[in-house]
């Protein structure tokens, strides 16, 4: 007969395997898997209050019910079961203590992966969550919280889901911080922001900014900058994560930016190579791409997801046919920027 795996003791045991490294990187892996239940959940306003000695506090409010959460306390062994969230497994396996609360209600506490349920919620409309945990010096046995890493990946996950309305609360020293993420515009705020830091505001010769949702959910924003000295810059994110080296979605961004760019050239009888490394130094771009996703190796640092880049190509190419439809003269200015560069 084969024993059933105790996954909170296996997550303890090998942690590693669920998060990662046992450092920041790791710690933030695991409030990002709480943050992408909460999304997927439809719970967008999220308070994170650091404490001292490394406690966190976890508040969720919303109009949904927090039912799924309930559920996946009550399952926390059985990891093959869909009602299974490895965010709270993982909390409550890597945690000295784990206290929550529902709608006020001491609901559960553990004590290093021993798990109490206390008392049933019996109204099936509770939307108020908190979880209140410290993690295991056994684990993670060199962190100490940081605000600022936890503020940099608060910011990152509430640009790149608009609806999202985080806030951080940091009472671990004597002078409280509070701060609020929210960014309804969503990408292009980000956008706006690194050109007015860079002093490239001005210098934009066209913003284009999508949204799209097929069986992925895509959004992008892009500058294209005049000025030979602003930096580019690109940022690639997939579920949530920063693909570093690029992969689909952005080579598929630049097939369309070049599958138009040499259109509009041919048109104009001008014999222009326009190669990505050409395109780059004049873009500042974000964009992400949301579902079921494939990768190039373990580290998923590249996305290898062949209808992504197909798909965003097209949405492109599209998008600036529509954008350019009556801006000929804009169009050419672009072209006469990448003459220039050859």
């Amino acid at each position: 007969m084969i024993e059933k795996l105790n996954i909170l003791e296996h997550i303890r045991k090998r942690p590693g395997m669920y998060i990662g490294a046992l450092n920041h990187y790791g710690y933030q892996e695991l409030l990002s898997y709480l943050i992408e239940d909460f999304i997927k959940s439809g719970i967008y306003e999220i308070t994170f209050l650091l404490k001292k000695k490394n406690q966190l506090i976890i508040e969720g409010s919303g109009t949904k019910t927090f039912l799924p959460f309930l559920d996946a306390l009550k399952h926390l062994h059985d990891y093959k079961n869909e009602k299974f969230y490895l965010s709270l497994a993982g909390i409550v396996a890597l945690s000295k203590y784990t206290r929550i609360e529902i709608n006020g209600v001491h609901t559960f506490r553990s004590e290093k992966g021993n798990p109490e349920f206390l008392e049933d919620v019996k109204n099936a409309d509770f939307n108020r969550i908190k979880i209140e945990f410290i993690p295991d010096k056994e684990i993670f046995q060199d962190v100490i919280l940081n605000y600022d890493l936890l503020n940099n990946l608060l910011r990152r996950f509430s640009f790149l889901n608009s609806q999202l309305k985080i806030k951080s609360i940091d009472q671990s020293k004597t002078e409280k911080q509070i701060n609020i993420f929210h960014y309804p515009k969503g990408l292009s705020e980000i956008i706006d922001y690194e050109l007015e830091k860079s002093f490239s505001y001005y210098s934009s010769v066209f913003k284009l900014n999508f949204e799209k949702k097929t069986e992925f959910s895509y959004s992008l924003a892009l500058a294209f900058v005049s000025s030979y000295w602003v930096k580019p810059k690109l940022k690639i994110y997939a579920n949530y994560k920063e693909t570093v080296l690029g992969g689909s979605l952005l080579d598929g961004i630049f097939q369309g930016l070049r599958k138009f760019l040499n259109e509009e050239s041919s048109k104009r009888n001008l014999k222009l190579s326009i190669r990505t490394v050409k395109l780059q130094k004049h873009l500042c771009l974000y964009a992400s791409v949301r579902g079921e996703l494939t990768y190039l190796g373990a580290t998923r640092w590249k996305l290898g997801t062949p209808k992504v880049q197909t798909e965003i190509k097209e949405f492109v190419y599209q998008e600036l046919k529509l954008y350019f439809a009556d801006k000929e003269s804009q169009v050419s200015g672009i072209l006469d920027i990448l003459q220039e560069d050859i």
